[in-house]
């Protein structure tokens, strides 16, 4: 993968919020069956910021994303994208903020098979009406060692290179914020390393701001922060994240979870 990395004109100002969860709750179903998996969690993502959502499993991290991303709709609380409140929008008017404001990438790749790479990465803009910058996109490839292979198709690809063209689609339309969900889960290590190197540079270069939920702990150490969730609740942050720190932290809470049993 290529290192050549020219930040954009537009990068935003550094430090603007642009997504933010204010007393996020979740609660599935009613009664006696009633499971709570966020507990009124606030979070803060400012431009510029790669930030790593960590906890045990059950600890509602994946929930808590997709409330700020506006995939579900958190029983109180609000989610928000710069100062739009995400509640207030309806469906049509979400799909459309996901599409122009919103960048994903997922653990299972997401890559339409009957389309290239090249036409895989513009999709959302195409949908969205919206013309990527030629000389950003040009860029992007370049940068993710993605050139000599935009006409192919997924089937084409390896599995490091179908999430190299995820991660170049979700930064194609310049969006307010990428939220990647266990991006490295079906790579192995080198494709993983490429990948969790892009995110990171996308932050600390292109002001990119990023927001990734993982259970692995090499991973959470690419990032500049990372908040940790227990039982629906944040629990712990920490800044400047090490392999070593954050697997010391997951003992920590499986040690306080084996105790209260």
């Amino acid at each position: 993968m290529s290192q050549r990395w020219d930040a954009p004109a537009s990068s935003p100002t550094i430090g603007t919020v642009v997504a933010e969860g204010r007393h996020l709750t979740k609660v599935y179903g009613e009664g006696d069956t009633a499971v709570t998996a966020l507990a009124g969690v606030s979070a803060r993502f400012v431009s510029g910021e790669f930030t790593a959502i960590m906890g045990p499993s059950g600890s509602g991290k994946s929930t808590f994303m997709h409330c700020l991303a506006g995939l579900d709709t958190p029983t109180s609380g609000s989610a928000r994208i710069g100062d739009t409140d995400l509640g207030s929008l309806n469906e049509s008017r979400l799909t459309k903020l996901r599409r122009e404001r919103i960048g994903f990438v997922f653990q299972s790749f997401n890559l339409m098979p009957t389309l290239t790479a090249l036409e895989n990465i513009t999709l959302p803009c195409d949908l969205a009406g919206i013309t990527p910058d030629p000389a950003w996109l040009r860029e992007l490839v370049g940068t993710l060692g993605l050139a000599d292979r935009l006409g192919h198709r997924p089937d084409q690809l390896s599995g490091g290179q179908q999430q190299r063209v995820a991660c170049a689609r979700a930064l194609a339309s310049r969006p307010a914020v990428v939220f990647a969900d266990e991006p490295t889960g079906n790579l192995d290590s080198r494709a993983g390393a490429q990948v969790l190197s892009f995110l990171q540079m996308s932050a600390t270069v292109f002001g990119q701001t990023v927001v990734m939920v993982t259970h692995d702990p090499v991973a959470a150490a690419y990032a500049g922060r990372a908040l940790f969730l227990a039982d629906g609740q944040l629990v712990h942050e920490m800044a400047h994240p090490s392999a070593a720190g954050v697997l010391e932290q997951m003992k920590a809470f499986d040690a306080g979870q084996q105790a209260a049993r």
